[in-house]
């Protein structure tokens, strides 16, 4: 890579929470429509918008995952500020024409610009915060992925009392609006103050590998959103995106054998620490799709609590949130390694979720925001520590790559479980028993396989390096340099 001047230690730390909003931004963009999507519908059209509800969300979360790939890819072969600064645009433009729009064909095709700027802003942010740590460890690079994982928690939680109070005291377009100035700031902050070395001369870059890689996870995530939803399982569309899927799957796996330019270098598919990561993102994203809509389901349908409710009453898990996100970071700082917090962290969310698959109807609502709060302390004591790991691992040229390969198996992960999850509850819920009974009846069978699914999780995480592993950034460096920046590591400092 090509050297560029130093950023000050204001920078650095301005840059830093620049991706921290960003990230945080995108989560609550998700949840709040997420809560809020009824309500827009009913206004914007009122005889037939809540029927494209789904899409509010499908259609975002579609567009953000199937580019997450792409642009680690180019962030690797032409520099991340100009990627993170496109993806910014495109978040405010999607976010402003979203205020906007006038009818739901308009929101729907506006929500996808804006998915294409959400999906870099939660991706390349973090590749950012690993370039940072490989610049400088001593100024807290890790402090700040674990920053952003406390986020992006926070994000799930507090997103739906965000949504229905706008909703409820303001206007919906609010939700769009409030998304720009914090953005806008961000995008300047990168501008002037983000300072990386160049990559060298920009690489091939594989479009057609980068085609059928989308292809597949659109395929993929459009038959997790339509099966048992719109169409049947085993209707025609849903046969034929699952077969393209796999043809497209197919063809992109023959590209990585025989392109001169493979879109995951043969060096990351034979790297051992990022398998492991991937399987247990994979893991995690699975099981805790059990956790993030099914606990308000629990509150709403089985307490009988309105969702402004549901908000405050999800404020113990944030406050687990912070409290892991605070004991992950004093284990890595401690330990130098992330699989304590990671498996400590798993290990917790998959006790709180067996703890909910064993309420019922008369459980006090006490006991169940302790076992909230267990849940929050669990999911914050490993956010965002296997990126560390992966960052701390991989070359410095495939940082972007590694990074959103992993985040993108992660969101494939919770998409497939959520359909499986949304699917079961269709069946034991069938025919609109809804009473508190059935209901929780489901819901304690999808808490029990998220436990298994994050217990699954904890034993993988057990297979992660035990010390501080090796950076190859200290392969290029002299010996004095490589002790000084191995020294400045051990004394982490969170940001």
């Amino acid at each position: 890579m090509t050297s560029m001047t130093r950023m000050s230690k204001p920078q650095f730390l301005a840059v830093v929470g620049a991706c921290v909003a960003t990230l945080l931004l995108a989560i609550l963009d998700i949840n709040i429509v997420t809560t809020t999507g009824i309500a827009i519908a009913r206004d914007i059209d009122p005889h037939g918008g809540a029927s494209q509800v789904p899409w509010l969300v499908a259609i975002y979360a579609l567009v953000a995952t199937v580019v997450q790939p792409l642009y680690g890819k180019l962030a690797d072969n032409f520099g991340v500020r100009p990627v993170y600064l496109g993806t910014v645009g495109a978040f405010i433009a999607g976010s402003l024409l979203c205020a906007a729009a006038t009818s739901m064909p308009e929101l729907l095709a506006f929500r996808a610009v804006q998915g294409l700027g959400g999906g870099g802003l939660l991706s390349v942010t973090v590749v950012i915060l690993g370039h940072l740590r490989a610049e400088d460890p001593s100024r807290g690079g890790d402090g700040g992925n674990a920053a952003a994982g406390l986020m992006v928690g926070l994000g799930l939680v507090i997103g739906p009392l965000i949504g229905g109070t706008l909703v409820a005291h303001a206007s919906w377009r609010w939700i769009f609006l409030l998304n720009v100035p914090l953005a806008v700031a961000a995008w300047i902050i990168v501008a002037t103050c983000l300072r990386l070395p160049r990559p060298e001369a920009g690489g091939r870059l594989d479009l057609p590998g980068a085609a059928t890689l989308a292809g597949t996870a659109a395929c993929l995530l459009l038959v997790c959103q339509w099966g048992g939803q719109r169409y049947p399982w085993l209707s025609l569309p849903v046969l034929g995106l699952a077969a393209a899927g796999v043809v497209l799957a197919v063809i992109f796996g023959h590209r990585q054998s025989h392109s001169p330019a493979p879109f995951f270098p043969p060096r990351l598919l034979q790297h051992r620490g990022l398998r492991v990561v991937s399987a247990l993102q994979l893991a995690t994203g699975c099981g805790m799709a059990a956790a993030t809509v099914y606990v308000t389901l629990d509150l709403q349908l089985v307490r009988h609590i309105s969702a402004t409710h549901t908000g405050v009453l999800l404020l113990p898990m944030a406050a687990g949130l912070a409290l892991g996100a605070a004991g992950g970071s004093l284990f890595l700082a401690r330990t130098g390694s992330v699989r304590p917090s990671l498996v400590v962290g798993t290990g917790l969310a998959a006790l709180a979720l067996t703890g909910l698959a064993l309420t019922g109807t008369g459980t006090p609502i006490a006991m169940l925001l302790a076992l909230l709060l267990v849940l929050g302390v669990g999911v914050g004591f490993g956010l965002g520590n296997e990126m560390i790991l992966i960052q701390r691992t991989v070359e410095r040229r495939d940082l972007g790559t590694a990074t959103t390969g992993v985040r993108f198996v992660e969101t494939l992960g919770t998409s497939v479980a959520a359909a499986a999850f949304a699917a079961l509850f269709a069946a034991v819920t069938a025919h609109g028993h809804l009473g508190p009974a059935r209901v929780m009846g489901a819901l304690d069978v999808i808490f029990a396989v998220g436990a298994g699914l994050l217990a699954v999780a904890t034993v993988i995480a057990t297979r992660l390096p035990a010390g501080r592993p090796a950076d190859p950034a200290d392969a290029t460096q002299d010996p004095a340099a490589a002790k000084q920046g191995s020294d400045l590591g051990r004394a982490e400092q969170v940001v």
